[in-house]
């Protein structure tokens, strides 16, 4: 009764679309990255510790209860079949908290079990992913290690708890934090992707191939898919490719500072991705907590990087209600935004965004040639922005504040290819053929003519000093310069001289030419 008077509330103060909610399809909601923080706005909390603090979103600090709140009950409000969660459940630095290690993941269980889905796929339509804020301390999931297995266990038994998960899909999750969660026409394969990622400590040796036998497990889970022809979503945390954040902090430095994942076990995932890739609906991930696509070749499945709840890095709160065929084929994204005052809004669709037709994400071709057009299109560049950033332009998600042309191309290019050198060489031949901007096209100017008065001064001078020779006169002088009868003596007697002058500059030219 509580959650359809949240539902009736939101939609008579205008915050759902009631257009978008009579659509063909199944309708799922993908949300990512609430670092949900119970402190928020006390001693302990992360970064924004004073009761003043804003609750409905403070760049440089994590979500709070109001705005967690606020966010599921516009999911709620949206009632569709099945909601992913792309990880990073827990605040930054969780380790500082104090809280018990169960504590947050039991908070905000209840609240994913509260969301209104349309039964469709059954009562609670739930499937999410961990990130690397979801482990204790941030990045650290040691192999086979008792500690890590008894943190991992806390968490588990919270879904558990709430009906979050199976019985069969804890007993998975425990051993690494990956598991597939079964529907009738589609199965929602879970991965940790953290054990693939640079960052991960203890950091693994280079002896080691698959990591707690995870890519055995996504081998097989999609053999299982194609056994009983149905179709994948596959669903992690940290994506494949460039910390683009990173590189427009830094530049490019190295493929172990630059990039998320290890190169190897990179091309190992592509690599199985790419052998099924008629079967993979979509590619879900969370982590930069801004939305980009995804459009790799080695893989040849679409990704979407899911946009954050959270505000720490300037992003509007937002999420993506997504538009799948019956057969579970990926058509359409919209965003849903927050900005000042809580209050969600429907910004553009993905396909409007990148200017494709109706149902354009079906064909990764497609969606990979608008992210080329990106680099050149000033107006589907600026649409993209919006969604970028969550709802709207907000420049302060990058590190600079600012995105000229190189952040543009690596914007671009991060979403067409994940291998290192492919990636640098992509924005310098984006660079190369870049024509100079208007400001450069003024400085050049600008310089071509104070060359060019110069040049003029120096043979103007020369002439001067050439007259003032052949007239005899040794002295020069404002007084002298200020003169028309002294100009009128030295244009007299060059007059007189004129056919010594240029006997003598053939023969100077001569001289030159024999040397």
């Amino acid at each position: 009764m509580r959650r359809a008077l949240v539902a009736a509330l939101l939609l008579v103060t205008g915050t759902v679309s009631i257009g978008a909610a009579v659509v063909a399809g199944r309708r799922v909601t993908l949300i990512s990255d609430i670092h949900y923080d119970p402190l928020y706005g006390k001693h302990h909390a992360y970064k924004c510790t004073k009761k003043s603090s804003p609750v409905w979103g403070t760049p440089g600090c994590d979500s709070s209860p109001q705005l967690t709140a606020r966010a599921l009950e516009d999911v709620s409000a949206h009632n569709t079949s099945l909601v992913l969660y792309s990880g990073d459940w827990q605040r930054h630095h969780y380790s500082r908290s104090g809280l018990e290690p169960a504590t947050l993941f039991k908070d905000l269980s209840q609240r994913f079990r509260n969301i209104t889905v349309d039964g469709s796929l059954g009562a609670i339509a739930f499937s999410a992913s961990l990130g690397n804020n979801d482990v204790v301390p941030d990045y650290y999931f040691a192999l086979e290690d008792a500690a890590t297995n008894e943190q991992l266990s806390y968490r588990v038994d919270a879904m558990l708890e709430e009906g979050l998960l199976s019985p069969a899909e804890a007993a998975v999750i425990r051993k690494c934090g990956y598991y597939t969660h079964e529907l009738a026409h589609v199965h929602v394969i879970v991965l940790h992707t953290l054990l693939w990622a640079y960052r991960l400590e203890p950091e693994l040796p280079s002896s080691v191939d698959d990591p707690c036998g995870q890519f055995s497990f996504l081998k097989s889970e999609l053999q299982r898919v194609r056994a009983a022809g149905k179709r994948a979503i596959v669903m992690g945390h940290i994506p494949p490719g460039l910390n683009a954040y990173g590189v427009l902090d830094h530049g490019f430095r190295s493929a172990v500072e630059d990039m998320f994942w290890k190169e190897a076990y990179e091309a190992t995932y592509d690599s199985i991705i790419h052998d099924f890739r008629d079967l993979v609906a979509v590619q879900l991930f969370g982590h930069t907590h801004k939305f980009t696509l995804l459009t790799l070749p080695r893989n040849g499945a679409l990704s979407i990087i899911v946009p954050a709840v959270s505000p720490i890095f300037s992003n509007n709160p937002s999420y993506l209600v997504a538009e799948f065929s019956d057969a579970w084929a990926m058509e359409d994204a919209v965003i849903r935004y927050t900005t000042s005052d809580g209050v969600f809004h429907s910004g553009l669709t993905t396909t409007a965004a990148l200017n494709l037709p109706s149902g354009g994400l079906q064909s990764v071709s497609d969606v990979r040639a608008a992210i080329t057009r990106l680099a050149t299109n000033d107006t589907t560049w600026e649409r993209f922005l919006t969604i970028f950033c969550g709802g709207e332009k907000r420049l302060g998600v990058f590190p600079k504040a600012t995105c000229d042309d190189n952040c543009r191309y690596v914007v671009v290019c991060s979403m067409l290819e994940n291998n290192h050198s492919e990636i640098q060489r992509c924005v310098a031949n984006y660079t190369a053929r870049t024509p100079p901007s208007s400001e450069d096209a003024r400085t050049s100017g600008g310089m071509i003519a104070a060359v060019l008065i110069f040049s003029f001064l120096v043979i103007g001078a020369g002439a001067v000093l050439l007259l003032m020779s052949r007239s005899g006169q040794t002295t020069i002088s404002w007084e002298n310069v200020s003169s028309l009868v002294w100009w009128r003596s030295l244009l007299e007697r060059q007059k007189r001289s004129g056919t010594v002058t240029v006997s003598d500059d053939a023969e100077a030219g001569e001289r030159e030419g024999n040397s």
